[in-house]
């Protein structure tokens, strides 16, 4: 057992001491696969090098490790890291970087309330660029969050003092997304409850709304042929089930397709409110 424990122990010593006369290689190898996009072998290889290099190459190998899961949409993965980055950075504007980044994966998380929680940790007087920051972000989370006139006052500081047509359009802008975020998807549901199609229409989507007219049309006019060629009860029988899916899924759908579509239209409207506030900036 002794004889065990000291052949491993003496292995480990001398695959770190070997670890550490390519540690450089191995860093080199990672940028150069991160470089080419060979995502996962990039990833494999940052982490390597981070267990082995200990504080050497930390702060470079979170931030890669967290870049690299946002690339390939792994956005949970990419806050954990951000975390440990901001955990272990010595200075302030690497902490900063790591508290925007890992915000921004928080958001792509669909989960702005926990981004609003990062944000309100930092410090009220931030230094520019930090404070601007700080403020474009508050009003991305409070927006994601519909809380609309909470992220029309984050964000009305980063104009400037004059009037300009920007910030005429910034207030056209957050009033039409008032106007989409009332849209309600139980309305929704009850207009295609009493007309097919109309709750789609609704939601402005034309195309579904349209499908699922035509489709409850001809299932209308297929029970009522199959009752008088033979009988109602043929056609409950075979015509009912069809109808009752087709509409009911129509009716459930109309209010999923609602809510899709309002994400659809604010997402496109917060992407104009920052082309009115980049001028500014």
């Amino acid at each position: 057992m002794k004889r065990r424990l000291l052949f491993f122990l003496c292995w480990i010593s001398a695959f770190g001491w070997l670890s550490g006369q390519n540690l450089e290689q191995t860093l080199a190898f990672a940028r150069e696969q991160s470089r080419a996009g060979n995502t996962q072998l990039a990833l494999k290889t940052y982490q390597r090098v981070l267990f082995f290099s200990g504080d050497a190459h930390r702060d470079e190998c979170h931030s890669q490790l967290a870049a690299l899961h946002a690339a390939t949409g792994e956005f949970e993965r990419a806050a954990f890291y951000y975390d440990l980055m901001y955990q272990s950075a010595g200075a302030d504007s690497l902490r900063y970087e790591a508290l925007f980044h890992k915000t921004a994966a928080l958001m792509l998380q669909h989960q702005p309330q926990k981004a609003l929680l990062e944000l309100l940790s930092l410090p009220k007087n931030l230094p520019e660029p930090w404070s601007s920051r700080k403020q474009l972000y508050l009003g991305a989370a409070h927006f994601a969050a519909r809380a609309f006139d909470q992220a029309r006052l984050d964000l009305l500081p980063l104009f400037g003092p004059e009037s300009s047509p920007e910030k005429a359009e910034f207030e056209q802008l957050f009033r039409k997304a008032e106007r989409v975020a009332k849209k309600s998807p139980k309305t929704a549901r009850l207009l295609s409850m009493f007309f097919p199609g109309a709750g789609q229409f609704y939601a402005g989507d034309i195309k579904n709304g349209l499908n699922s007219l035509l489709l409850n049309a001809l299932l209308g006019y297929w029970f009522v042929a199959t009752g008088l060629n033979y009988s109602f009860i043929d056609a409950g029988a075979t015509v009912t089930p069809w109808l009752f899916r087709y509409y009911g899924g129509g009716i459930r759908r109309a209010g999923e397709i609602l809510e899709t579509k309002k994400e659809e239209r604010l997402r496109k409207i917060f992407q104009k409110v920052l082309l009115t506030i980049e001028p500014e900036r």
